[in-house]
């Protein structure tokens, strides 16, 4: 996605590689990729009006906080440490196919709803510029996040959770789950306006003055609103189906504030496809726009060589060698003292004539 602020990277002419599990492996195989960041936990324990936070903390450390606080948000930062998630997984009583899809950043996002719990995949767009698969699991007290690297779209709610926001500190698991679901799909917000401007600023420059660098942008911004399309569609239906939960552990009036980022979801949706047809028709208008430029350069020069073709012919015929002294009847005005301005006369003549026929057509 000049590429777009949000999706910011040098591509390569080879797609990156995905890592995927081996053909025919187990289900619910865990295998760390080899360049995962190192797996670090921060652990969030909010209740009685009162918020306590352990950073790089241990998993014993976390689910102690978690036995003395109403609810526990647990950030795991890097996918490395492949037994400490399944330990992880076994203390929060998470699926194994769950667990696999959170080691495996290639999934589409979703949500799967389980019996105590709600699973959640999404694609985040992190301050940085680049992308990462984060996993969501929130249920009765809890709320657990994986991510495969620092950096993240969850800034905002932990400077509400430090300044003591009510609505977090009062409400339940699944409001807090609300609120960094909400911060990754805000997310987008400022890469589909950074599309919808360097747009803007594209079509005035093609109006302006149309360069070869141009159409290369529009298919790279094109391409990443591609990108973006195949995140943003899957992300507003798992949305749909945590409305569609009917858990204790999510409660009816959580669910106004999930209708309210499926809402931003469509927004995102509606803003990049008007985007992607922006683009689709820049590129038709930068086409249009280089092919009048070079039928206006060919019919500059069609007009120079259909008026030099017969001032060339009259030319060559004065300029051949012929001897007057031998025949009357050989070339006229050679021996005029006036056969050189006559001849120019003659040709400025036909070149004049020429250029009002062609304005009376019309055809400059």
């Amino acid at each position: 996605m000049a590429r777009l602020p949000g999706l910011t990277r040098k591509r390569s002419k080879r797609r990156d590689k995905v890592k995927r599990s081996a053909i025919g492996a187990p289900p619910g195989q865990l295998v760390a990729d080899p360049d995962a960041s190192v797996t670090r936990l921060t652990a969030f324990g909010i209740g009685d009006g009162e918020t306590k936070r352990l950073e790089g903390c241990t998993l014993d450390e976390a689910l102690a906080l978690r036995g003395s606080c109403q609810k526990l948000w647990l950030d795991c930062t890097g996918l490395a440490d492949i037994s400490l998630i399944r330990r992880l997984g076994d203390a929060f009583g998470l699926h194994p196919l769950a667990l696999e899809d959170v080691v495996n950043t290639d999934q589409r996002p979703k949500c799967e709803v389980f019996a105590d719990l709600a699973f959640v995949v999404m694609r985040m767009l992190n301050p940085d510029g680049d992308s990462e698969q984060i996993s969501l699991f929130f249920g009765e007290g809890f709320v657990l996040t994986f991510q495969e690297r620092p950096g993240d779209s969850f800034e905002p709610v932990r400077a509400r959770i430090a300044k003591g926001a009510p609505r977090i500190l009062a409400g339940q698991a699944d409001y807090l789950a609300y609120a960094l679901i909400d911060a990754v799909v805000d997310g987008y917000f400022p890469v589909v306006d950074a599309q919808t401007g360097r747009l803007e600023a594209l079509e005035d420059e093609i109006f302006d003055d149309v360069d070869a660098v141009q159409v290369p942008e529009l298919h790279a911004m094109r391409r990443d609103m591609l990108q973006l399309k195949r995140w943003l569609r899957p992300t507003r239906d798992a949305l749909g189906v945590i409305l569609r939960i009917d858990r204790p552990f999510l409660r009816e009036e959580t669910k106004t504030f999930f209708a309210d980022i499926q809402d931003h979801a469509d927004q995102l949706i509606d803003l990049n496809e008007t985007d992607r047809d922006t683009a689709s028709g820049l590129i038709d208008l930068h086409m249009t726009l280089s092919a009048a430029r070079t039928n206006e350069v060919i019919n500059l020069l069609t007009i120079i060589s259909t008026i030099f073709i017969p001032l060339g012919f009259l030319a060559g015929l004065w300029g051949m060698n012929f001897n007057p002294e031998i025949s009357e009847w050989n070339m006229p005005l050679t021996q005029s003292p006036y056969g050189y301005p006559v001849a120019l006369a003659v040709m400025t003549g036909i070149a004049l004539g020429l250029l009002a026929y062609f304005k009376r057509k019309r055809w400059i």
